[in-house]
């Protein structure tokens, strides 16, 4: 599972430190699916006869890992937004909330429901006493009208930080380099400027606005297929 080692892009920084102890993490937690099959996905690999014999013994290890790993990167103060891809439905942020150590904290989420065909999905555990939602939505990457096999929809959620400024999160998990074929190049430019014109969007109607770009990027700052991003001009990058 890759902690910590994904790409955070963070437009007004400043403001953010400005705020007391407001941890973010942005976490791959790499196929969190539940034993069930679901009818409409691809995950049969994740079932316990599937590939890869994923029992229910092996699941609730794995929930309660994900839940025992980020309350101790918070010890006594936990992440006040943790971002997650590859996560598969409500069912298993509902097991990740009531059935881990995150039991003890009041997070609750918001998750998009995209097309993925495996039916990864992406979501944000928030506390809302630190981040009190306004709203979210989940932005679709338009691959399917590109002749592209299904993509993750991009996450954008907003809130009120302590100290009264509204934060705008946008959680993506870009197309894998899998095959680095044409169409794999394809999949990730499309996306890329998906997001670059959500970026835009909430730049341009607030100029001062307070916006993070976090998740699993599948590339570091300096590949050339975030270049639309780096052309943003009040940006800062954390790795």
């Amino acid at each position: 599972m890759k902690l910590l080692q994904t790409l955070f892009l963070l437009l007004c920084w400043q403001p953010l430190l400005a705020q007391p102890r407001f941890r973010v993490v942005s976490w791959n937690v790499e196929n969190l699916f539940d034993c069930r099959d679901d009818t409409l996905k691809q995950d049969e690999e994740f079932l316990p006869e599937g590939a890869r014999e994923w029992t229910a013994g092996r699941y609730w290890r794995k929930v309660e890992d994900i839940g025992r790993v980020l309350m101790g990167i918070g010890d006594t103060e936990p992440p006040a937004i943790v971002a997650l891809c590859e996560v598969e439905n409500d069912s298993v942020m509902r097991d990740l909330l009531k059935r881990s150590a995150l039991q003890n904290v009041s997070y609750d989420y918001v998750m998009t429901d995209g097309p993925d065909v495996r039916g990864i999905d992406v979501a944000l555990l928030y506390q809302p006493a630190l981040f009190r939602l306004l709203g979210s939505e989940g932005i679709r990457v338009p691959a399917g009208e590109h002749g592209l096999r299904p993509t993750r929809d991009l996450l954008h959620v907003w809130g009120r930080v302590p100290g009264g400024d509204t934060l705008h999160v946008v959680v993506c998990h870009l197309p894998s380099r899998a095959g680095n074929n044409k169409g794999s190049r394809q999949s990730r430019a499309l996306a890329v400027n998906v997001l670059r014109t959500v970026v835009d969007s909430l730049l341009l109607g607030d100029a001062h606005c307070r916006l993070m770009v976090m998740g699993d990027f599948n590339a570091t700052l300096r590949d050339k297929s975030l270049k639309p991003l780096r052309e943003v001009k009040v940006l800062h990058a954390l790795t």
